[in-house]
């Protein structure tokens, strides 16, 4: 099957972190079929890496020999959001009519329902073939708070053949948004299985120059505010209060590493606390096997991908009760690995803490069988050939465009 894949959310030469979720299950899908990557970059993120090499952007093309495109798209910053998606598609449908002509899509898959959504469902209805939407998290459990484009976002998950949704809990937020829940399906995603599996921690520990004589608790993830470091750094501080021994690696960058660091500094932590930066996926697995503990404390989440991948790796965690992560915590019959806090309860987080690090916790961990991302990539073919049998007996489009009549589709398909 020939997919293409469309989202903002990829890699690129200056930003390799970003979206690896995607790249996993794209190499995952091109194993056994054909695909395509258009990634969009704003304009602002092209404006301000527009003296680097220009051929960074080849990066993940030549590594992983997926095709990839960044073509670059203008939006209005921090206002009219509702028209998002209308901004990106008209700034990158002449790029996706040449995909389009070149590639012969038989279906499209897109990651977050807008403004990315939008654009794959533009793009996929005048070929008539199946569009499924992947939507990640805040994409419908926080933009639709936005009255403006909430209607943007309900028309994408109503119009889109079918919603692929990462846990239960984002498929009853979608359906909650008026989806018809016949054409919201659950596909959990998974990990790389090569790179995450349990190991030895004294060894990761040596590789990454980390102290062998601290217990060590680990956060991966973007500093913005939804990650509720503060709540983090709270919690870090009482339980070290009591556990003189802590240790906390924070592995990641962003916009709030400063306020982050003064937190830090003005508790007294700065000896207690790591930043390492943002890390290579290749290397997370040692970050992970390197740790005793592995802590989130969002506001809001899906199912994040890190607390999959710490699992996968033989690690407890502790987290805030949000979104999806109860699914990861209860997925696995016998004694708990993990414990769920409430949001912001920097004392809860604490106490938990303390509980997690115990020997019996990270037992269990280890026994837990991680998901991989062949068994997701099943899954999303699997769906994509049912809604294409049912598109091809005619009962809603016709057959895929064949070649040579590109310049028969609708007039915004072609100018």
């Amino acid at each position: 099957m020939r997919i293409l894949f469309l989202s903002s959310i990829f890699p690129h030469g200056t930003a390799r972190v970003t979206g690896t979720f995607n790249l996993e299950l794209c190499r995952a899908l091109a194993a056994e079929h054909d695909v395509r990557v258009v990634a969009p970059r704003s304009f602002i993120d092209v404006w301000r890496t527009r003296r680097e090499d220009r051929a960074a952007d080849r990066w993940v093309t030549e590594v992983m020999g997926i095709e990839v495109s960044y073509p670059s798209y203008f939006y209005t910053p921090g206002f009219a959001r509702s028209l998002y998606g209308e901004s990106m598609w008209w700034s990158v449908r002449r790029h996706l009519r040449q995909v389009v002509e070149q590639f012969r899509p038989e279906a499209v898959v897109s990651y977050w329902a807008h403004p990315d959504g939008e654009v794959a469902l533009r793009t996929a209805q005048p070929l008539s073939i199946p569009s499924v939407v992947i939507v990640g998290g805040s994409d419908v459990l926080l933009l639709p708070s936005d009255r403006w484009r909430r209607p943007k976002i309900q028309r994408v998950l109503r119009e889109s053949s079918g919603v692929m949704t990462v846990s239960e809990g984002l498929r009853q937020a979608v359906i909650d948004l008026g989806t018809d829940p016949s054409r919201v399906h659950t596909i959990y995603q998974g990990v790389d299985d090569e790179l995450f599996f349990p190991g030895d921690a004294k060894a990761a520990r040596q590789r990454l120059a980390l102290p062998a004589d601290r217990r060590l608790l680990l956060w991966v993830g973007r500093m913005v505010e939804v990650k509720g470091l503060d709540t983090l750094i709270a919690a870090f501080d009482l339980a070290r209060q009591q556990q003189p021994d802590l240790h906390l690696l924070l592995v990641g960058d962003g916009p709030l590493r400063a306020s982050v660091q003064a937190d830090v500094e003005r508790r007294g932590l700065g000896d207690h606390v790591t930043f390492a930066g943002a890390q290579p996926p290749a290397q997370l697995p040692d970050w992970y096997r390197a740790t005793d503990l592995f802590v989130l404390s969002s506001l809001s989440e899906g199912l994040p991908n890190v607390l999959r991948e710490a699992v996968a790796c033989g690690r407890p965690f502790v987290s805030t009760d949000v979104g999806s992560v109860r699914e990861i915590a209860e997925s696995q019959a016998g004694s708990p690995f993990a414990e769920l806090v409430p949001i912001g309860d920097a004392a809860a987080m604490s106490v938990a803490i303390e509980r997690v690090l115990r020997p019996e916790y990270v037992a269990v961990a280890q026994s837990v069988p991680c998901r991989s991302w062949r068994d997701t990539a099943h899954d999303l073919v699997s769906l994509l050939r049912n809604l294409r049998g049912d598109l091809n007996v005619g009962q809603v489009f016709n057959l895929p465009v064949p070649a040579g009549q590109f310049e028969n589709l609708p007039h915004e398909m072609t100018h």
